[in-house]
């Protein structure tokens, strides 16, 4: 015998051994009616002959039409237009009401036969009389209806024209008929297979220790029989256990890598001002970023808290002096959805931080966007912001590229950095990072506060005093991007999937 075919034949499991003379219906259905075996016990006995590479299996799914509870009746009893039709035949014409008396139909029944036979222009109704306007020839003939009845259940894709017509007209009607929807393991035999198959008749003769007990033992019949062969090179079923979503477990990590730098998280609304989100940072309201285009606004009529009326005059009074215009109140107190993270960040500064401080953000922005491979509408930013009195640019820009290796796994080599403007940083930049797929991606914004919104907000305690001397690098970076490098995907939209097999195959 074969060497390699006695091998097999030595590790087969008395599931498998039982289901070998089997193995030439190419079927896992057709396997379970021949030999009354559970499908599903079958199913895992294919894939266990398959990973013994005996059979190459296909897995698909069909649409089955099936009688339903009112159809299983009506296939027994006949359908209420059947009734009412043969009763017709006998009489010819008859009282809408003395009919239904005579079909001991239901109201719903006699209704729906009256309209089926008139649409077959089997019967015309004037003056609350039924008349019969077709022939006895007609009448004995089977309607489509009865005659799919009769040929349930069918594959879906495997009805007839006329079939469809009449599955149509009973998809209407209340459980006549149903469609299920079944699936089914067909399969090949390989040169292995089919030699196995040859065998199965000796297999079936075959009893192999299957487990040690204390009774093999005691008994001795380990020393009369053989063991079934273990082969732990052959590749088992993979089983997908629980674990956290990939994204989420990005984010997690993410964060204990911040604390353990000595960073402090922030929290902050979802809903803020725009006092918050743009004033507090010396963002003109004229800006174009506070536009319709840029920005979601919210209808409802109600106001997220200001700070008290020190800091709000403040910032006043620097947007007065620095953009020369009338600041106007109204336009600071209306609500939006947070476009951007770096409104932690000013509420951060408001709150008396610690000088020197390290705090970051993980917060949801919302933006009006174009969504497509790296841009969405609902987003995740990575907010933070260090205070000290001798940080610098080249500081920010170090940090920046130690977010991207360490967070985002990429190589130093495909970081570059390009100077930019936004009007609560100076100097700014910006960073992108090299995606072997998308090219270079932008991960976000960088820079220094300016004093503009470093003074205003700083206004209690100790930093009063020496605001002057604070400065504070800041930056705001699209985390769900960094999440991109690190999973390895192409479309940003795959973060928040329910791709069964991406969210299994992801580390």
């Amino acid at each position: 015998m074969d060497g390699e075919i006695e091998a097999v034949i030595s590790s087969l499991s008395p599931a498998e051994r039982a289901i070998t003379p089997y193995l030439n219906l190419l079927s896992d259905t057709k396997i379970a009616e021949k030999s009354g075996q559970d499908v599903t016990v079958i199913r895992r006995t294919l894939q266990f002959l398959g990973n013994k590479e005996l059979l190459n299996a296909k897995f698909k799914t069909k649409k089955e039409i099936d009688l339903g509870s009112n159809g299983i009746h009506y296939a027994k009893e006949g359908l209420p237009e059947r009734k009412l039709l043969n009763l017709l035949g006998e009489f010819k014409n008859l009282q809408l009401d003395e009919a239904k008396k005579r079909s001991s139909l239901s109201e719903n029944e006699f209704n729906i036969a009256l309209g089926v036979l008139k649409r077959k222009a089997f019967i015309s109704v004037i003056a609350d009389r039924i008349n019969l306007e077709t022939s006895k020839e007609e009448i004995s003939k089977k309607m489509l209806e009865e005659k799919l009845l009769e040929e349930l259940p069918i594959e879906l894709e495997k009805l007839k024209p006329e079939q469809k017509l009449a599955f149509q007209e009973l998809q209407k009607r209340r459980n006549i008929i149903e469609t299920k929807e079944t699936s089914e393991i067909t399969f090949e035999l390989t040169d292995k297979g089919k030699k196995i198959f040859a065998k199965a008749n000796e297999l079936q003769k075959i009893n192999l220790i299957e487990e040690i007990t204390p009774e093999t033992i005691k008994s001795g019949e380990w020393k009369r029989k053989e063991f079934r062969h273990y082969d732990v090179s052959s590749k088992i079923p993979e089983v997908y256990g629980g674990k956290r979503q990939p994204y989420y477990q990005f984010l997690e990590e993410t964060r204990e890598k911040l604390v353990g730098l000595g960073f402090e998280e922030m929290k902050g609304p979802t809903i803020v001002n725009e006092f918050w989100n743009f004033d507090a940072l010396f963002q003109p309201q004229f800006h174009a970023a506070r536009e319709w285009s840029a920005t979601y606004y919210i209808k409802e009529d109600f106001e997220v808290e200001l700070p008290n009326k020190k800091i709000v005059d403040a910032v006043k009074k620097m947007h007065e002096q620095g953009w020369k215009y009338a600041w106007q109140l109204k336009l600071a107190k209306r609500i939006i959805p947070r476009p951007q993270g770096t409104a932690i960040s000013s509420l951060k500064l408001a709150s008396s931080p610690n000088v020197p401080g390290k705090y970051f953000a993980i917060s949801r922005c919302y933006r009006p966007d174009v969504v497509d491979a790296k841009h969405l509408t609902e987003f995740n930013q990575m907010e933070g912001i260090i205070l000290g009195k001798k940080l610098s640019f080249s500081n920010l820009l170090q940090i920046l590229k130690e977010f991207a290796v360490e967070i985002a796994g990429v190589s130093e080599k495909d970081i570059r950095f390009r100077p930019s403007y936004f009007p609560f940083t100076e100097p700014s930049v910006e960073m992108d990072i090299r995606h072997e797929k998308l090219g270079w991606i932008e991960i976000g914004g960088a820079g220094i506060f300016r004093k503009e919104v470093v003074e205003p907000l700083l206004q209690s305690k100790k930093e009063k005093k020496d605001s002057d001397d604070v400065r504070v690098l800041a930056w705001g970076l699209g985390i769900d991007r960094l999440a991109m490098f690190k999973l390895k995907i192409h479309d940003i939209r795959y973060l928040f999937s329910d791709n069964l097999n991406w969210l299994r195959k992801t580390k």
